[in-house]
């Protein structure tokens, strides 16, 4: 991978190629959804690792100074090379730039293209907060990394998670499943990976709840996603038992709803937006 800084000192752009950030199954099958979420995350990670001088990468990391970054939201959009063009040995061009910045939380926004042709793959914006480890409540950046980037306190924030619907009236359109956190879906923090709560959705959305009849298109494994909205708003851990609670739009079945709840309370939702119309043109695997 190489990693090139801008003369703004805001964005970076990475060069590589699929297979350095994909596991076998990836490559067995096509880069996957949970593939581009670590691509993604891999990418912020390079941003953080050429403009951080801080300490905020650190405390990321490994929770230094008593605070650490949390993903607080995000939002993929997913372009139609990302079934039809790209492989594992695709090399491909990610640009990363900072475009908001608070007291306790910034934006980045993540631009992923097909390096030869140039075509998108998929964009991605996302919140990072800064929280104080123990309390676990929001606490203000570094003063020198926000008066680094101080002329980006007084933009609009580019990108916010808007109203999550409840859960619909009639039960019997909920689709339920439970699912026991595994040691594969822990990270360095021992807390569960951020992308695995996707996969936990998608396997509902995709494959458990699809299998059962639960939604009103049956066959949505072979759709494509084109929207992926995610918040975070708790943790879980190693043998937590979490509910997937999945339902799709009264009046869109291109849109299907997800909550996770731990112990009754919620701790990540996520709005999945297929291309209904694709159905039965897409070439690719299932990508879970």
């Amino acid at each position: 991978m190489r990693v090139i800084q801008s003369s703004d000192g805001k964005e970076t752009t990475s060069s590589f190629t699929v297979d350095e950030f994909t596991d076998k199954h990836d490559i067995e099958g096509g880069l996957t959804y949970l593939g581009l979420c670590n691509i993604l995350k891999h990418a912020g990670f390079d941003w953080w690792s050429v403009k951080d001088s801080f300490g905020v990468m650190d405390a990321f990391f490994y929770g230094h100074g008593g605070t650490t970054i949390f993903v607080r939201s995000q939002h993929m959009h997913v372009y139609p090379a990302f079934y039809s063009k790209v492989t594992n040995k695709s090399l491909l061009l990610c640009k990363v730039k900072i475009v908001f910045v608070g007291k306790t939380s910034l934006v980045l926004h993540t631009v992923l293209r097909l390096e030869q042709t140039g075509e998108l793959v998929a964009t991605s914006s996302v919140v990072l907060v800064c929280v104080d480890t123990t309390t676990r409540r929001p606490v203000a950046l570094p003063t020198g990394f926000i008066q680094k980037y101080s002329d980006l306190q007084n933009v609009p924030r580019p990108y916010k998670v808007s109203g999550f619907p409840r859960f619909p009236c009639s039960p019997e359109k909920l689709y339920r499943y439970s699912v026991s956190v595994a040691e594969n879906d822990i990270d360095r923090n021992n807390h569960t990976i951020q992308s695995h709560y996707l996969k936990f959705c998608m396997d509902a959305a995709v494959q458990r709840g699809a299998r059962e009849q639960a939604y009103s298109i049956p066959n949505k494994g072979v759709a494509v996603v084109k929207e992926i909205t995610m918040e975070y708003m708790g943790e879980s851990i190693l043998n937590d038992t979490l509910v997937v609670i999945s339902w799709e739009d009264d009046t869109n079945p291109n849109v299907i709803y997800n909550v996770i709840q731990k112990e009754g309370r919620d701790i990540f939702q996520c709005v999945i937006i297929f291309d209904i119309a694709e159905i039965g043109r897409a070439s690719c695997r299932e990508r879970v």
